[in-house]
């Protein structure tokens, strides 16, 4: 594509995200838009703002910068503590190579590595595909941060109302803080003995099949929000194992006796047993409505026992000090309050 041919796409995408808005089959808007909304008419009155010629990316970059992933770029720099013009000047040239109406309008709605420009703002939230809850209230909040400077910045998922857009930002923020926990997990781990770290891999392994199928398999998805909620719970897994290194680093170890354990171990098979022979409801397979199944508790909770024991094992190689029972026993009481979830 030209240079002048970005100059000429940036003006048309919001004339295309409109005129899709009349017909619900080919717009992610779904109804009808009211050409009398104040969010509609605000859009027209923005369509011919053009953005500063020296802002777009030159036209020899253009195919280096195809598939440059906007978005990924420009999260990965507004986490990045002091992020510089020239990396803001990055993520803007490469949103502008892949159209990203979305970058383009947070860039400068928060005047990332340009100066703040709420039309250019607005016209680009006019070309993203949204319900039309959702797309009267992102430019009502972008009307109001022209109006009152906001600390925060302005982000996409400000403001929305559906559950695609719910599963999405989850996403973004998983993928924000599986880096973060990354990183921490690496820097306490790096002095580690070759075979704590070669547990370890292993237990992250164990970790990561029991979290995804307690996203995929444990948590009901019967709502809009579900890939939301199925995102956050194999996120809150990876979180809890982070903080149980974290704290055991800190010398901050579970403390169980052996008859604690065997107490909890026998709840566990209660509530396990008790669950499988609960009835179902109005010939549903879930759990009441749910669409979680006893089969799908079965599986994670193989998945458990496997996670489990790796969890004992690396317990053994980095902290020998601690009992297996006590490491066992801090997960055993966290897997009952996760199957009493269920049987309530």
């Amino acid at each position: 594509m030209s240079r002048s041919g970005i100059v000429a796409l940036a003006g048309l995408l919001p004339l295309l995200a409109l005129a899709q808005a009349d017909y619900p089959n080919t717009s992610a808007m779904g109804s009808m838009v009211d050409r009398n909304a104040a969010w509609y008419r605000q859009c027209l009155g923005v369509q011919n703002v053009e953005p500063p010629a020296r802002e777009l990316p030159p036209a020899g970059a253009l195919h280096a910068l195809r598939q440059c992933g906007a978005e990924d770029r420009y999260y990965d720099t507004r986490a990045r503590a002091g992020a510089t013009p020239a990396q803001w000047e990055q993520v803007r040239h490469c949103a502008y190579a892949e159209s990203n109406a979305t970058v383009l309008m947070m860039l400068y709605a928060n005047g990332y590595g340009v100066s703040r420009n709420y039309d250019l703002a607005v016209k680009y939230a006019c070309s993203v595909p949204a319900a039309p809850a959702e797309m009267d209230g992102r430019v009502a909040h972008l009307n109001e941060r022209m109006l009152h400077h906001e600390a925060r910045p302005f982000d996409q998922c400000d403001d929305i109302t559906s559950g695609l857009m719910g599963g999405r930002c989850a996403a973004i923020q998983d993928r924000l803080d599986s880096k973060e926990r990354g990183a921490r997990l690496a820097a306490l781990m790096k002095a580690w003995q070759p075979g704590q770290q070669a547990a370890a891999a292993r237990l992250q392994q164990a970790l990561e099949q029991f979290a995804s199928l307690r996203a995929d398999r444990e948590t009901d998805m019967s709502g809009t929000l579900r890939a939301a909620l199925a995102i956050e719970a194999h996120g809150v897994e990876l979180d809890l194992f982070a903080h149980d290194v974290q704290d055991a680093e800190k010398g901050k170890l579970p403390r169980y006796s052996e008859q604690q354990y065997q107490q909890l171990d026998k709840k566990l098979n209660q509530v396990y047993q008790r669950l499988m022979q609960l009835p179902h409801k109005d010939g549903e397979p879930g759990f009441g409505y749910s669409t979680v199944t006893k089969e799908g508790v079965q599986v994670t909770q193989r998945a458990w026992l496997a996670y489990r024991d790796a969890w004992v094992a690396l317990g053994a190689a980095r902290y020998p000090g601690v009992a297996p029972h006590a490491w066992k026993a801090l997960l055993t009481q966290r897997r009952i309050e996760q199957l009493e979830e269920f049987g309530s």
